[in-house]
């Protein structure tokens, strides 16, 4: 039997058989992997939004200096960079985990 057959989580790429043998879909470690890291990616992005914010928090409540002005700035770009392809990346996932429950694979 192919492990395409088998009914299994879609979050899990561990499955086990009827015959009690364990059934790794490479496929799905592959997904659960990707998703991982741009989960990772995600944060990462977030975090740098943060750091933005309380460099532009402190810039306009001690004072602003180029400094400051720098940090928000880098944090925005670097940000931006780095959170759209992690955000598409998660949809995309998401997206195949729903298309094969609706095709019931």
């Amino acid at each position: 039997m192919d492990s395409r057959t088998q009914r299994h989580d879609a979050n899990s790429a561990i499955t086990s058989s009827p015959t009690s043998e364990l059934v790794i879909d490479p496929v799905l470690v592959k997904r659960a992997l990707i998703s991982n890291w741009a989960k990772r990616a995600s944060r990462l992005g977030y975090s740098l939004f943060g750091v933005s914010i309380i460099a532009v928090v402190w810039g306009l409540t001690v004072e602003f200096t180029p400094n400051a002005s720098r940090i928000a700035s880098a944090g925005l770009i670097i940000g931006s960079i780095v959170l759209a392809p992690a955000i598409l990346v998660q949809y995309s996932v998401k997206a195949a985990v729903r298309d094969e429950r609706e095709r019931g694979l």
